[in-house]
């Protein structure tokens, strides 16, 4: 995979490269309330396509959260055991994130059939509630986790995660390509460049070919 720094350490992990995740993720879901909100009453089609783009959201965020659950507090716990406090209060934001995620699901659905204006609010202030809460947590794993696993980590259990999320990611091209859209909208040219770098070859050719004209027409609807 290539990296962000081509000075970066090659038995160390970059994690300067989830950054770019993150900010993805945090600008998506920042922005979701004022997007429910603008659906008119009733107008169901327009709120199928804000949910559709909600639930594709909710099924990366969730991928990134499980493979770290497997993946990384783990390793963490077994290799800086002084740092236990720290790992467990991200566990404890990731359930409370869960709890936030089934809350938005349950609101979601009601909201989907009648895009009613009080449905949609409610939904609004639980996806503003979520969009606070993994604001927090990410902010926490950028300051205090990445470095730890940066000195504790090999490059491989690093990668891990990443590869486990696009495993066991959505199975419609068309999705894979808006998520990798949605990654990239706020990438530097260094982050876009390991994150092209890191897709498989036909991938690329075909973000090129197709993926970001795609993409383009996806927020468009969304944002619209």
């Amino acid at each position: 995979m290539k990296t962000i720094d081509p000075q970066a350490p090659a038995d160390r992990p970059e994690t300067e490269q989830m950054k770019v995740i993150h900010r993805a993720m945090t600008r998506e879901f920042t922005l979701l309330p004022a997007q429910v909100r603008r659906v008119g009453e009733g107008d169901s089609v327009r709120a199928s396509v804000v949910s559709d783009h909600l639930t594709l959201l909710l099924g990366m965020l969730h991928e990134h959260h499980e493979a770290e659950d497997e993946l990384l507090w783990p390793l963490l716990h077994q290799r800086v055991p002084m740092e236990n406090a720290l790992i467990e209060a991200m566990e404890g934001q990731h359930e409370a994130l869960d709890a936030a995620i089934g809350t938005v699901k349950s609101l979601q659905l009601s909201w989907t059939r009648t895009a009613g204006a009080a449905a949609g609010e409610e939904l609004a202030v639980a996806l503003q509630q979520l969009a606070d809460g993994l604001a927090e947590h990410l902010a926490l794993e950028e300051q205090k986790v990445l470095p730890l696993i940066h000195d504790h980590l090999t490059v491989a259990e690093w990668e891990a995660p990443q590869k486990h999320a696009m495993k066991h990611g959505p199975s419609r091209l068309s999705d894979k390509l808006v998520l990798a859209g949605i990654v990239l909208e706020g990438a530097t040219p260094r982050e876009r460049a390991w994150f092209l770098g890191g897709m498989p070859a036909p991938a690329r050719v075909l973000w090129r070919l197709m993926g970001a004209r795609q993409y383009a027409e996806h927020q468009r609807l969304v944002r619209a």
